[in-house]
């Protein structure tokens, strides 16, 4: 057969072959005209699917050309603008009320195209105008610190008590970091031994002071023949701020112990009764200087059998001051207290007398803990009582309105050691040097100090 006869009859059989196998489901039904699809819902998957082409059928948006967004492949294009195209590769869209239920051919419908552009576009990302996260976490931790708050103890209001005395704490002093608790600042220093009720100490202190005291009579003193004297008592002082104190000088019992030969009995009892307030008016913190002031009330509400009511009162103001030099001697520094002060009686009753003490120490290897010291102390009596005809007076220990007029002059050797700044004691041991005895022939002098 020539080659023309089965070239026609192989062109005759293609043009009548079905097109089953490329499109089973039948013909593609046209899309429905561009009016009526803003109207009409979108059909359901089962119906879209049987007119679709193997690969999905296209979304038909309302408001635009159907041929404009289809894509016969069903995969999205490459981004010549900012709005990609929509390919229908996962199937049409299905209505919520109608999805996994068959729907008639009708209810099938184009989506709008304002919705489908506004849940596919993608911009750049902006900032929101009020971050929500972090106003929820400043809330939730404002909240937190509100409560925190219940929980915590607010500090008390001050009272007016407490103002006030932040006011006289402007004006006199401070508090030395509490309430009654002695000048630490100068604890370099350290307290005078022997003349231990006159003698005092410029800084302002809180401590109790046990105090012993014996002293020896002279066997040729006329009205005792000898004998002695003890004190046994003690001392206290209280510091309301680093200037201001009470000093209670002198409290406790007084033994008078004559010869068997005088015409005198053995008598204890209770001691006169000195106290008074004093105020630092210096402290020197460069210079290690210290300046005090005092008045003492000498009340004589002890015991009539050992003297020691003797008329009515005596005021006794006195200064005192105290100084630290050569600190840099690597052996050492040195510590000096003066004290001096004037006793007049209020009466007739009782002598007067002057009286001057004088300190020096050694604060051996500046370790604040051994002090050997060595003092002078210096009564004159100016002024004569009247109520005993006894021709001696008793400096510190008795004041006997006696018709002595003379001054006495002695001097002592000791030392004070501490334990530390709260526990020390002391010891020192006192003869005359010059002018008449009277009742001192010698004396010891002990003391435990307890401070705060």
């Amino acid at each position: 057969m020539p080659r023309a006869v089965w070239v026609a009859l192989t062109l005759v059989t293609v043009g009548t072959a079905s097109p089953a196998g490329a499109q089973p489901l039948g013909p593609l039904e046209p899309l429905p005209p561009a009016e009526s699809l803003g109207s009409t819902p979108v059909r359901p998957a089962q119906s879209v699917a049987r007119a679709a082409p193997v690969l999905g059928a296209p979304v038909a948006v309302a408001g635009r050309s159907p041929q404009a967004d289809l894509t016969p492949t069903g995969f999205v294009d490459a981004p010549v603008n900012p709005q990609p195209r929509r390919g229908a590769a996962f199937g049409a869209p299905v209505a919520a009320a109608t999805f996994g239920t068959p729907a008639p051919e009708e209810s099938a419908a184009a989506v709008p195209a304002a919705l489908v552009d506004k849940a596919l576009a993608r911009t750049a990302y902006t900032a929101p105008t009020a971050d929500t996260v972090n106003e929820f976490l400043t809330k939730r931790s404002a909240l937190k610190d509100k409560d925190k708050g219940k929980d915590e103890k607010l500090p008390a209001p001050k009272r007016s008590s407490w103002k006030f005395g932040d006011a006289l704490e402007g004006v006199f002093g401070s508090r030395n970091g509490g309430w009654f608790r002695s000048d630490h600042m100068f604890d370099g220093f350290i307290s005078p031994v022997s003349n231990p009720f006159l003698a005092e100490d410029p800084r302002s202190l809180t401590e109790l002071r046990p105090i012993f005291i014996y002293q020896k009579v002279p066997t040729d003193q006329r009205d005792f023949r000898g004998g002695h004297i003890t004190f046994f008592g003690a001392q206290g002082r209280v510091a309301f701020t680093d200037r201001w104190s009470l000093v209670f000088h002198k409290f406790g019992g007084v033994t008078v112990n004559p010869d068997g030969a005088s015409r005198f009995g053995d008598e204890t009892g209770f001691a006169e009764l000195w106290l008074g307030p004093k105020y630092t008016f210096y402290r020197g913190e460069e210079n290690g200087a210290l300046a005090a002031g005092g008045v003492q009330f000498q009340l004589p509400v002890g015991s009539s059998g050992a003297f020691q009511n003797t008329g009515s009162l005596s005021l006794v103001p006195y200064v005192t001051y105290g100084q630290n030099f050569l600190r840099d001697l690597r052996l050492g520094s040195f510590n000096s207290i003066i004290t001096s002060g004037y006793s007049f009686s209020t009466n007739n009753e009782r002598s007067d007398y002057y009286w001057l003490s004088a300190h020096l120490d050694f604060d051996v290897m500046n370790t604040h803990r051994f002090y050997p010291l060595a003092e002078l102390n210096w009564f004159l009596t100016t002024t004569r009582g009247t109520s005993t005809t006894i021709g001696s007076e008793g400096r510190d220990l008795i004041n006997f309105g006696g018709q002595a007029k003379h001054g006495l002059l002695t001097g002592a050797l000791g030392g004070r050691a501490k334990l530390n700044e709260h526990a020390q004691f002391g010891a020192a041991f006192e003869i005359p040097f010059a002018g008449p005895k009277d009742l001192f022939r010698y004396r010891f002098t002990i003391d435990f100090i307890l401070r705060y």
